[in-house]
Formats: structure tokens, sequence, C-alpha cells
């Protein structure tokens, strides 16, 4: 059991996927606080275009 968590801890394969995963979460955040400064809010974007 011990030498399955510590091949498991010497394996850099997962590390790319933890690195994507920062990356989406950044494109993300940077995203959302563009809109934000934009004026757009979460609630008009996400609803449909309404007729005056």
């Amino acid at each position: 059991m011990i030498s399955a968590i510590s091949s498991f801890l010497r394996d850099e394969a997962g590390i790319s996927t933890i690195e994507y995963g920062l990356i989406a979460a950044i494109i993300v955040v940077a995203t959302t606080c563009a809109a934000s400064a934009a004026g757009f809010s979460l609630a008009d974007i996400a609803s449909p275009a309404q007729s005056h």
C-alpha cells in the first residue's frame, strides 16, 4: 500500500491536467471580470434577449 502511494506521488503525468484546470479557471475569472467591467451581469448574459 505504501509503495502504491509513493509511486502515485512520484508520477508527474497528472500535473499537466492540474495545470490545464488552473488555466481554464484563470480564463473563466478573466472573462467574468471583463464582462463585469463592461457592464454586463450574469443575468444579462444567461437570459435570452427580451423584446421591448
